[in-house]
């Protein structure tokens, strides 16, 4: 059994050091402080010392213990070494305020990155310092004798922010602290939000605020914080014949604010300049439009392979809405809160924003479950009006949208002798339903319940879209109407066993033995799926990349088609219900959340389901190895994945199945078995969101 005796230390101890006294009892097996303990062996193997042990913890935010901090006892240039050019060009510092060579201060930053073995990350990402790494150490022997001499009483907190230096000369000493806030492991901030929560100058960073702009000044930095504080040490043994032992503590408190951010990133894509899901046939003999044209993707004949080819597709800048949940509402009372009066809208100036054409990356501070360390190094929950503490979670959901400013849409067509009018999805993250029960222009329950979905988003964490890519066949000339379904009678539901119900076409040729493009837009495909030559995608989750299909509205002949406006891939009709039908075509004044309206545009939510997914940066290290823009998992046959992402098979905690519709089937058969295979999409064209996260630095 294992003896302890543990020595109380208060980290919040406003006058910064404390000696503590105590008697030491008999027969213990370890000595612990703060979240540090020393063996009995090492305690009793000073017994006879002077020498002294400093503990204590670098604090931010007035109680979250900040890792990787850098702690020293600074030693001054001995006047022996001042006349060794060896020595002095590697240690000129007679006070921790001179400068070496370089123009840089005493300091105990890293002079270059190293990787760190866990994360497969650099670490620090920019390096500022001057301090030797450990190979430096090993092979030079003058930074060897430098480091033996100069920095034996060095340590590095962990990850509870406390420090332990044994055996420190007694007396007054002068104890160093340096912290780089970007290299604090899970505490680390980056450079766009140090702009948008620490209101430091642009001029300060480059490369739109993801790097820092380079300075030999470390005061020039504002991610570097170095300090010193004069501390008396007092003797371990302070009484050898009672066994009183003295401890010497001595806290630090950076003067940044830790504000945790996590990252939202994906890619987006649309179809063609001369693409919507809505032919312009019709049946000549009655001079009216087939039903089945609502399905067919215009125009058609020969084109129409071409149309559903991913090489048609477009990229632009999406635009989005991101609600949130505010501290003022707590965990438990989401449960029965109004998104409509609870709910509120993230302002643009308070996230870091990235967007190229296709792509978008989103910085978010989080806001919600605060937490500080306690004294054993345990995070801990405060409230969330403290003064102290970092928050840890975000909670809520986003609408995303590509305008027709943006991406022009296509002009407008005729079926038949009326006028159709191209439109575009807009789809809100995350969102599910089951049959015929998603968003209705009712404020019914289901309606609530697709406004009241949401995700909580954790620190320091990467999170993409996936988008399940709903399929809806008909080639019928008239119709059927089953009111209560959300689908009309003719309807196939998530099959790709034909070319015309939005399923992409990734490399082949329906009607040809030969394949009218190459694969250079690798865009993932069915597992093992072929039909007539085509290799093609449908009825199944896509992860990263999301498409927004352009479709076509009826404006005209309304007792023609019985009030038929839309495909029901986009919404469910209903026979002789011009208001039902035209609802979600028009402007309206239905409620999104946080007194937001308009839900024109949003495409069913028991169809087209939606989810954020975590995203490990090993995954993303060996998605960016990967040399094609589209794959699935077992494409990466030496590396696994560790993620959990969208498939046939994975339901997530109160979803109620994989797939809406049965969907999500091995070759997109609703009658076959669950398929295992993740499906991938970087992007479209030139995007890449995996590549923009490394161009952005945010990935090593």
């Amino acid at each position: 059994m294992n003896r302890s005796q543990r020595i109380e230390l208060n980290t919040n101890n406003k006058d910064n050091d404390k000696h503590i006294k105590i008697r030491l009892e008999r027969n213990i097996d370890t000595l612990e402080f703060l979240s540090m303990n020393v063996s009995a062996e090492d305690v009793y193997g000073d017994f006879n010392s002077d020498y002294g042990v400093l503990v204590g913890r670098v604090l931010a935010n007035g109680g979250i213990g900040v890792p990787n901090a850098r702690i020293s006892i600074f030693i001054p240039l001995s006047e022996e070494d001042e006349n060794n050019s060896d020595i002095k060009s590697i240690y000129p510092y007679k006070t921790p305020r001179d400068v070496n060579n370089d123009g840089k201060r005493y300091n105990l930053l890293p002079r270059v990155s190293k990787k760190d073995p866990e994360t497969d990350q650099n670490t620090p990402k920019q390096p500022f310092g001057s301090f030797p790494i450990k190979e430096e150490v090993v092979t030079n022997e003058p930074i060897l004798e430098v480091y033996k001499k100069y920095y034996k009483y060095t340590a590095l907190t962990n990850n509870a922010g406390d420090y332990m230096i044994f055996g420190v000369p007694t007396g007054t000493q002068t104890v160093h602290l340096s912290v780089d806030i970007t290299d604090i492991g899970e505490y680390s901030m980056n450079p766009a939000s140090m702009v948008i929560n620490l209101g430091y100058s642009e001029n300060l960073f480059t490369d739109n605020n993801t790097k820092i702009k380079p300075s030999r000044d470390l005061n020039d930095l504002p991610n570097i914080e170095t300090q010193e504080i004069t501390v008396d040490v007092i003797p371990f043994w302070g009484d050898v014949e009672n066994f009183e032992i003295g401890i010497t503590q001595q806290n630090f408190r950076i003067r940044s604010t830790i504000n945790a951010t996590f990252t939202i990133f994906g890619s987006v894509f649309t179809d063609g300049s001369n693409s919507v899901w809505g032919s312009d046939d019709k049946d000549w003999s009655s001079n009216r439009p087939f039903v089945g044209e609502f399905y067919k993707i215009r125009p058609n004949g020969e084109d129409h392979e071409i149309n559903i080819h991913i090489s048609t597709k477009r990229i632009g800048k999406v635009k989005e809405k991101i609600y949130y949940y505010p501290t003022s509402i707590s965990d438990d009372e989401i449960a029965s809160a109004d998104p409509i009066d609870d709910m509120l809208l993230l302002d643009p100036s308070e996230y870091s924003i990235y967007k190229r054409d296709g792509d978008f990356v989103f910085i978010i501070n989080c806001n919600r479950n605060k937490i500080i360390t306690d004294d054993l190094g345990n995070k801990v929950d405060v409230d969330v009006d403290s003064v102290n503490g970092v928050f840890t979670k975000f909670r809520g959901f986003v609408t995303l949208e590509i305008t027709n400013d943006e991406v022009p849409l296509p002009t407008q067509l005729d079926i038949g002798d009326y006028l159709s009018v191209p439109t575009r999805f807009k789809l809100k993250i995350p969102q599910y339903a089951e049959r015929n029960l998603g968003l209705d222009f009712l404020e019914n329950d289901q309606t609530k319940k697709w406004r009241k979905q949401d995700y909580t988003f954790e620190k320091n964490k990467f999170y993409s879209l996936s988008k399940f890519h709903g399929l809806v066949t008909n080639r019928m000339k008239s119709h059927t109407y089953t009111n209560n379904s959300g689908f009309i009678t003719e309807d196939g539901i998530n099959k790709t066993d034909y070319n015309d119900l939005r399923n992409i076409n990734t490399t082949g040729n329906i009607y040809a033995e030969t394949s009218l493009y190459d694969d250079k837009d690798e865009f993932p495909y069915n597992d093992t799926s072929t039909y007539a030559n085509a290799k093609i995608f449908g009825a199944n989750w896509l992860n990263l990349s999301i498409h927004l299909p352009q479709f076509s509205k009826l404006a005209f002949a309304h007792s023609e088609t019985d009030f038929l406006r839309v495909s029901t891939n986009f919404r469910p009709q209903m026979q002789n219900n011009d208001q039902y039908n035209n609802y979600y075509l028009d402007d309206n004044d239905q409620d999104i959340a946080a007194g937001f309206i308009n839900t024109k545009f949003f495409a069913r939510s028991d169809l087209h389901w939606t989810d954020f997914i975590e995203v490990p940066v090993n995954d993303i290290q060996a998605m960016a190895d990967f040399s094609k823009k589209g794959f699935k998992d077992n494409d990466l046959s030496s590396y696994t994945l560790t993620g959990e992402y969208r498939n046939g098979e994975i339901t997530p905690s109160l979803w109620p199945t994989a797939c809406p519709l049965k969907g999500g089937k091995i070759n997109g058969d609703p009658n076959g078995s669950p398929d295992p295979r993740y499906y991938f999409y970087k992007g479209h064209g030139e995007a890449n969101c995996i590549q923009y996260l490394y161009e952005l630095g945010l990935v090593d």
